[in-house]
């Protein structure tokens, strides 16, 4: 999704929470019977946690097809090229292969040997690409088309012990 978008998002809901707190302590200002008040704040409660699980319920289901899962992607993409088998152990990666082509589907299934590890893909310039969680005991899957030949590096973004900071791998996209 598009950070823009959700930036804007965020911005008309709370402008929304804003005015509506706004209109809530414009009202409150008169005196009023506490009996009267304590009925009017029930209903305002009631109201705006309405409104706002409304909200949260349809951003959830309009925003579910972007969420990272195989099937989504693979039907986005098309079916993986390759499958390149990771396994997360302290204190590095073990990939299958580590020269792959550039402008297709790769199928990443990563797991981990021992602790929990974040198989997180990099381009030269450091910014983050995809990521998916390694979990001894399950595969978790992600696909990804390399967008450009050359060198990505493989991190991990979950705090896996002393030599965390070392764990990294290289992987070459050439235009097979």
């Amino acid at each position: 999704m598009n950070p823009h978008t959700v930036f804007l998002v965020l911005i008309v809901l709370g402008a929304v929470w804003t005015a509506c707190w706004a209109a809530v302590l414009v009202s409150s200002r008169r005196t009023v019977p506490f009996e009267r008040l304590e009925k009017s704040e029930t209903r305002i409660r009631i109201t705006l946690l309405a409104g706002f699980a409304l909200v949260a319920i349809v951003l959830f289901a309009v925003t579910l097809r972007w969420l990272p899962f195989r099937e989504s992607r693979v039907a986005k993409m098309g079916a993986p090229h390759t499958i390149v088998t990771v396994t997360g152990m302290q204190w590095s990666w073990a990939l299958s292969t580590r020269q792959l082509p550039v402008g297709v589907p790769i199928e990443f299934a990563v797991s981990s040997r021992d602790v929990n590890h974040d198989f997180a893909l990099y381009d030269a310039h450091g910014r983050l690409l995809a990521q998916v969680q390694g979990m001894p005991g399950y595969t978790n899957h992600l696909v990804y088309v390399f967008p450009a030949v050359g060198e990505y590096t493989v991190r991990c973004l979950e705090y896996c012990g002393l030599g965390h900071h070392t764990m990294s791998a290289t992987i070459t996209v050439t235009d097979r």
